[in-house]
């Protein structure tokens, strides 16, 4: 891994690349959330309660078993572990509500042992719901971007790991003789900010999760770049993808922060990944376009593809519905 890319810092603060001006897109997310309240305006929201599903808890086991809480948010179980990707139980402010509603709530939460963060956002970082993770799974081992440790030691989190691209951490279950789970934190094409001053102050990227013949990519928040195929040439059988499919709209304004569906598709062969969870998707109003646009763009983009995706499986889940995985069959079971 000692050839491949490196964050770029100038000033104490990261870039991407050396391309990356770095500019905050602060005042393009104010207008977006205008424009998409006009749009509500003129047609009707259609109904959001088809893509929820009231969860029930699985047992632990060393297979995976993947819930989408809703988002960017994930619990996966896996290696006699419980992990959250980015944990959001609530609305992100007064001006984002949520618009598909939970299926996942704190309350049916089990005992977590790691939180993995891909970026600072206050949509992937948020204070409320990982405070109620810490209040309820006080020995949770948080692993975080470079520049975000300081935010956890301050709030008395007991295990704050802090990660740069291409490191990795292994952790075992105790008194196991199960093999060890492996965290790398990878690259991602995004941009951090959660106050007025602290723009890029810290890194943002992606993660993969390995447990034995399992390997696990969380994509985090991204625009399409040539990390996918960076991250492939390292990782030669991903099983499952993570890929953020929204928001969609206004294109020009948003593909340099984000996938969208056929963004995502690209990134999902350049991966190389058996199996595909679409997120980023439904929660919030992000993008000017209807809640469900980016997964029926993501359905006709597979159709579409169809010769380029034989043995490959693309799950549109529900917030609240969880997935058990067998990859060495190739099959995926909706519990």
């Amino acid at each position: 891994m000692k050839r491949l890319r490196k964050p770029l810092v100038r000033r104490d603060r990261f870039y991407n690349n050396d391309r990356d001006k770095g500019g905050s897109p602060f005042m393009l997310s104010l207008d977006i959330l205008v424009q998409y309240y006009e749009l509500l305006k003129k047609k009707p929201s259609k109904s959001k309660s088809i893509w929820t599903e009231r969860f029930t808890p699985a047992k632990l086991s060393l297979d995976p078993v993947i819930t989408w809480i809703g988002h960017a948010s994930f619990l996966v179980q896996i290696g006699g572990f419980n992990i959250l990707l980015d944990p959001l139980f609530g609305d992100v402010s007064f001006l984002y509500k949520r618009i598909i509603p939970l299926g996942f709530t704190v309350k049916q939460m089990p005992n977590i042992d790691f939180v993995l963060i891909s970026h600072n956002h206050r949509d992937h970082m948020d204070a409320t719901s990982l405070l109620a993770v810490k209040n309820r799974s006080a020995d949770v081992k948080v692993l975080v971007p470079q520049g975000d440790k300081h935010w956890f030691d301050r709030r008395g989190f007991l295990r704050p790991y802090e990660h740069s691209w291409w490191e990795q951490r292994s952790f075992k279950l105790k008194g196991s003789k199960c093999s060890d789970i492996i965290f790398t934190f990878l690259p991602a094409s995004h941009w951090s900010q959660r106050g007025l001053f602290d723009h890029n102050k810290s890194l943002w990227g992606s993660w993969m999760l390995e447990y034995e013949d399992h390997c696990i990519y969380f994509a985090g928040d991204t625009c399409y770049s040539n990390h996918f195929v960076e991250i492939a040439r390292e990782f030669k059988d991903i099983s499952i993808a993570m890929l953020p499919v929204g928001p969609c709209e206004p294109r020009k304004l948003l593909e340099e922060t984000h996938l969208n569906a056929q963004d995502a598709g690209r990134a999902f062969l350049d991966l190389k990944a058996k199996h595909m969870i679409p997120m980023h998707w439904g929660a919030f109003p992000f993008g000017v376009e209807h809640f469900d646009l980016p997964i029926k763009r993501i359905q006709y983009w597979w159709r579409k593809n169809q010769e380029n995706l034989k043995d490959r499986f693309l799950h549109c889940v529900k917030a609240g519905q969880s997935l058990a995985l067998d990859v060495f069959r190739s099959k995926i079971h909706a519990r």
